[in-house]
Order: structure tokens, then C-alpha cells, then sequence
């Protein structure tokens, strides 16, 4: 959990770098917080399955933010600039990006500056 609210203590910080677990653990968070916000939205506030509900809608609007935040320093941290997050519009770059973001980060001072310290 510390890693998810670390990244909203980092949200505009688009020039460090950031660990796997950093990102990992944020990933899982909030794909929980989505999934039980979802349920919320479904099962007490009547929105459909398909719907964006009003719980989820706000979830997502928050952490829009620290997640591109978070995903520019991920790939700072394998030595790639942040502009390759655009390959997330094509489906080979999908594929790209994730083996950016499970691969280890650079040991030591790279182009970004040095890795993330807790």
C-alpha cells in the first residue's frame, strides 16, 4: 500500500525514475480499488456492468495523473524516454510497454538520474 500512496506523493514528478515494485504494486492497487468501486457502482448504485459508474468515473479521474506519472519514471528507470509511452495506441506497442515495465532497471545512474530511493 505504501508504494500506492507513494505515487500520488510523487504525481508531478515526471523526471526521477521508478522501481518495479513501485510500479507493480500501484498496478495491483489499484486494479483492486477499481474492481471494488466497480461493485459499488453495479450492485448499490444501479449502473450496469458496461456503465462507467459515478465512484468509478471519479476513481479513474484521480489517479489519472500519478499513473502517467508513474509509467513516465517506470520507463525512465529502464533508460527510455517517457514519449515511448505513446506506443500504447498500437497493439505491438502494447507488448513493448509491458516488457519495458516487467524488465529490470538500469543498476546505477542513468540518463534519468540515480534510482528511486525510498
Amino acid at each position: 500500500m505504501k508504494y500506492f500512496i507513494l505515487a500520488f506523493k510523487k504525481a508531478f514528478d515526471f523526471n526521477a525514475r521508478a522501481n518495479r515494485p513501485e510500479y507493480w504494486y500501484f498496478t495491483l492497487f489499484s486494479t483492486i480499488f477499481s474492481l471494488i468501486f466497480m461493485g459499488v457502482d453495479t450492485q448499490l448504485l444501479g449502473a450496469t456492468a458496461e456503465d462507467i459508474g459515478i465512484t468509478g468515473g471519479i476513481f479513474s479521474l484521480v489517479t489519472l495523473i500519478p499513473s502517467l506519472s508513474l509509467s513516465i519514471r517506470r520507463l525512465h528507470d529502464v533508460n527510455k524516454s517517457g514519449w515511448n509511452l505513446l506506443w500504447m495506441f498500437t497493439i505491438i506497442g502494447i507488448l513493448y510497454l509491458l516488457y519495458l515495465y516487467i524488465i529490470k532497471g538500469t543498476d546505477g545512474s542513468n540518463n534519468y538520474g540515480d534510482p528511486s530511493q525510498e
